[in-house]
């Protein structure tokens, strides 16, 4: 088919202008863009206020520093972290843990705790506007934080991953997976596949699918080098033809797909007595994006005009990926550029930059409009972020204050390991289909946020659709492959695309039939607010881990050390 020239997205520093820069394809599924501005009707009337309690976003008075004051771990090394942006509008960020991710858990925590204790006491933070670190605090006594570090010296390492990954669970309830996978399942999976032509001629495409096969939606692979073709080649050769392997035919194979698999899965997901486990940390992030829709099948659905494999780079006029902006309008949350647009533009990760006033838009009922909970003064407060989850940007993914900020906690303290990471932009019609919980069900990856407005002046305008689950899903799903079970609310789709890549490309991927829709929980936003300091300064004490102690600070040690 026919390719459609897109329409290119950018982003200034002010986030406000929009440009030509990039051609999207069509090609597979015959997308036809459509430009509509924001205030375009959409098939579903939207309703006119929020129908939900006020327990999204984050409440503040002025705009201020903040730093993290949730309890995600963070992986130092950027080949664990895996960031993908599916259909529906949102961000998952996979972490796969390493054993010294897990083991160093409680000590961790409690570096940040004596980093966040020790910059109080000296008046170098002061803390403003709301009570995250109160709410920090108390959760590390409860859990008797410091004890726990403690009773290290006592426990065996086994002893201390299980403690740790207990704590993990405890403290991130519905985002830690412990996958177990037998091996042998894998194997025959895999080898079922494979198809007579295989072992005659291997297209591109077909060798990183089969590939990537291995472990289906948790590898990858984009590009192969000539010896990894061979291995591949050799692998094939050495499977046996048919639907079934014999037990014979699988004992020869197991350890030649292991060599391999270990190969080319970097080693991230161990073998051990005969399955493949691993541990991982997975959040689900609402966001937003270009302000435009495209059709597909007839409907509209969110145009995301420049998909791809993207590495996190540097913002051009700062030259660090760890870029904080001096506009006030970001308040000093991070901005991870993964785009150059031209020589001063970027395509980003960033947070809201337009003003809402709690007595501002209508669509805010009343309850949201006085809300004084963690206020630190007790009254109510002044404004309120609140992403937009649908087109709102000039190009680049929105994502609001708290889980910009949890994005930050996740990655390596070390900036120049961030340029190490990919972002997997899916094209528009391209879901995210991810086996999260290991059981070799794959589903469509989603989160309970049901809130999308639109802009007017630069200003909070009105929804897009009605702040109900059925309602939004049919709007920002386009409603036509969307099903809900009627005994028991569960949603799946009859049809689902996912995405692929080819090097630096998004491609089509599977087809599948029937799957549901995972919905996580809407995460709670755990920040603080402190006075301003320096952009240095408010860089540094997002860094903080304990391989990573704030300016010159000892990191805590187990008595065992």
């Amino acid at each position: 088919m026919s390719a459609t020239r897109g329409l290119a997205a950018l982003c200034s520093t002010l986030g406000f202008v929009l440009g030509f820069a990039a051609v999207v394809s069509a090609d597979e599924v015959g997308q036809k863009l459509v430009r509509l501005e924001p205030e375009a009707p959409v098939k579903l009337r939207p309703g006119k206020q929020l129908e939900e309690e006020p327990l999204y976003g984050v409440y503040y008075d002025r705009r201020e520093p903040s730093f993290y004051t949730g309890f995600a771990p963070r992986s130092q090394d950027p080949n664990r972290v895996h960031l993908q942006v599916g259909r529906g509008n949102q961000l998952r960020i996979t972490a796969v843990l390493s054993e010294e991710v897990i083991s160093g858990y409680a000590r961790d925590l409690l570096t940040r705790r004596q980093t966040y204790r020790d910059l109080i006491a000296k008046r170098r933070v002061v803390l403003t506007q709301n009570t995250g670190f109160e709410e920090f605090e108390n959760t590390t006594e409860e859990i008797d934080l410091e004890e726990l570090v403690a009773d290290e010296v006592k426990l065996s390492p086994s002893e201390l991953m299980e403690r740790n990954l207990e704590l993990m669970e405890r403290l991130n309830p519905g985002r830690i997976f412990r996958v177990d996978i037998p091996v042998d399942q894998l194997v025959r999976r895999w080898a079922s596949h494979l198809r007579p032509v295989d072992r005659e001629k291997l297209s591109r495409d077909r060798e990183l699918e089969l590939v990537n096969l291995m472990l289906p939606t948790r590898l990858w692979i984009a590009k192969l080098s000539p010896q990894n073709k061979r291995a591949l080649r050799e692998l094939i050769a050495v499977t046996p033809q048919g639907e079934t392997l014999d037990p014979d035919a699988l004992d020869e194979l197991r350890p030649r797909f292991l060599a391999f698999f270990q190969k080319m899965s970097k080693g991230l997901y161990p073998e051990r007595d005969g399955s493949i486990r691993f541990v991982e940390f997975t959040a689900i992030h609402p966001i937003g994006t270009f302000n435009d829709y495209t059709d597909f099948n007839g409907e509209k659905i969110p145009l995301y005009p420049t998909p791809g494999r993207r590495a996190l780079t540097t913002h051009q006029r700062t030259q660090t990926v760890d870029h904080i902006p001096t506009k006030l309008s970001y308040s000093y949350f991070p901005w991870l550029p993964y785009m150059h647009v031209g020589d001063t533009l970027h395509n980003s990760f960033h947070t809201l930059w337009w003003p809402m006033p709690a007595n501002g838009p209508e669509f805010l009922p009343p309850e949201w409009q006085e809300v004084d909970r963690g206020s630190r003064d007790g009254e109510p407060f002044e404004n309120l972020w609140l992403l937009s989850r649908g087109p709102m940007s000039s190009g680049c993914t929105h994502l609001n204050a708290g889980h910009i900020s949890e994005l930050r906690q996740l990655m390596p303290s070390d900036t120049q390991k961030l340029y190490e990471i990919d972002v997997f932009l899916n094209r528009s019609y391209d879901y995210d289909v991810f086996d999260i919980d290991g059981d070799l069900e794959p589903e469509v990856m989603g989160v309970k946020y049901y809130i999308a407005y639109s802009l007017r002046n630069k200003r909070p305008n009105r929804l897009r659709a009605r702040n109900e689950r059925h309602a939004f899903y049919k709007w920002l799903y386009a409603g036509s492959d969307i099903r809900f079970d009627p005994n028991t609310d569960r949603v799946w789709f009859a049809k689902v695309q996912d995405g692929r890549f080819v090097e630096r490309t998004a491609k089509k991927g599977r087809i599948y039939r029937d799957l549901p829709l995972y919905e996580a929980e809407y995460q709670p936003e755990r920040i603080q607010f402190y006075r301003p300091r320096s952009i240095e300064f408010v860089r540094e004490l997002r860094k903080v881990a304990l391989e990573h102690p704030f300016d010159g600070m000892p990191p805590s040690r187990s008595p065992a050390e």
